[in-house]
């Protein structure tokens, strides 16, 4: 039938059309399309790199010192559950400060950080070899959100375990999310890449007997250390 033969023709020429419309736009769109996942990339080098050179990110700090609700508030709020009424505790790298609003009244709270944030502040820059100057000892010492980002972990911790009987530290370790890297890491302005197992060595390491209290489902563990008493077994025990 020359009609439908017709018609056939005609319709085999618009898809012909249309695919070779479609082939051109790829061809067209590729290079964008590339050019934005190589800039992708590269912006995700810059910032690692940034990161690795910069020593302490005073501007990042100020900028969390200034956020009243930080979305990872939650951690502050499990720690709080966890220390003990009329503790005193000191807060390493408190940025701004709403442990001590999680904590029962009774508690004794210093504050410490390389942003001032309130006059109470003790000022210390890790990264820098600066240590708080505090007289006397307290109850706990807590380090939440803040190992990720030292330079020299194993000294962070010899020198702040002295400041308290206990110290509270959360940490996110390396490969606890699918397609984790120390590039993503870097982007996030951590600097160290310790695996599970590679953190709970270095408690050891340093003479500190760890204990696990949290570990939320991305990963970060929640970990009580104190100074390693022979006489004590307890150390690696996992408390849920």
């Amino acid at each position: 039938m020359p009609g439908q033969n017709e018609w056939l023709r005609n319709d085999q020429r618009k898809s012909d059309s249309s695919r070779m419309k479609h082939s051109i736009k790829r061809l067209l769109f590729a290079p964008r399309r590339m050019a934005g996942r190589i800039l992708g990339k590269a912006r995700l080098l810059f910032k690692a790199a940034s990161t690795l050179m910069v020593r302490t990110n005073v501007r990042r700090w100020r900028e969390v010192a200034k956020n009243p609700r930080p979305h990872w508030d939650g951690r502050n709020e499990i720690i709080a559950r966890l220390i003990p009424v009329g503790s005193s505790v000191i807060d390493l790298g408190c940025g701004p400060q709403t442990l001590r609003r999680h904590l029962d009244p009774s508690c004794k709270y210093q504050p410490c950080d390389v942003i001032q944030s309130t006059p109470d502040v003790i000022f210390c820059d890790f990264n820098s070899g600066i240590y708080p100057d505090v007289k006397g000892s307290y109850d706990y010492v807590i380090c939440s959100g803040v190992f990720e980002y030292i330079r020299n972990p194993a000294e962070f911790l010899k020198k702040n375990s002295r400041l308290a009987r206990t110290m509270i530290l959360s940490y996110n370790p390396l490969y606890q999310i699918p397609g984790d890297s120390k590039i993503r890491r870097l982007n996030c302005d951590w600097i160290n890449h310790f695996t599970k197992p590679e953190v709970e060595a270095l408690f050891d390491e340093v003479g500190l007997a760890w204990q696990i209290l949290n570990t939320a489902k991305d990963g970060e563990t929640i970990y009580s250390l104190r100074v390693h008493d022979r006489n004590n077994s307890n150390s690696g025990r996992v408390l849920l």
